[in-house]
């Protein structure tokens, strides 16, 4: 085997959009209900995440229990005010 390692690329190792998968809810749940839930969370998210100037974070939620069910994507963004929103 050679020695010879090959570098990552750099964009390979941190992507320019981040994700994120969180569980919530259940199947039995309705989906307003879980909507409401990923609202909530999102909500609660924008309060804890730090984002540079046009970078984004993609939220995937997901039902709690197996198999799992997607919910829904949310994108969240940072304007050019600074603001982050959904």
């Amino acid at each position: 085997m050679c020695p010879y390692k090959r570098a990552k690329r750099e964009d390979a190792i941190r992507p320019s959009q981040k994700e994120m998968s969180i569980k919530i809810g259940s199947r039995k749940d309705s989906f307003e209900s879980l909507q409401g839930m990923c609202n909530d969370k999102a909500n609660e998210l924008i309060k804890s995440i730090e984002l540079k100037d046009g970078e984004e974070m993609e939220v995937i939620f997901w039902t709690a229990d197996l198999p799992a069910e997607l919910i829904g994507i949310s994108i969240i963004s940072k304007n050019e005010a600074g603001l982050l929103t959904l």
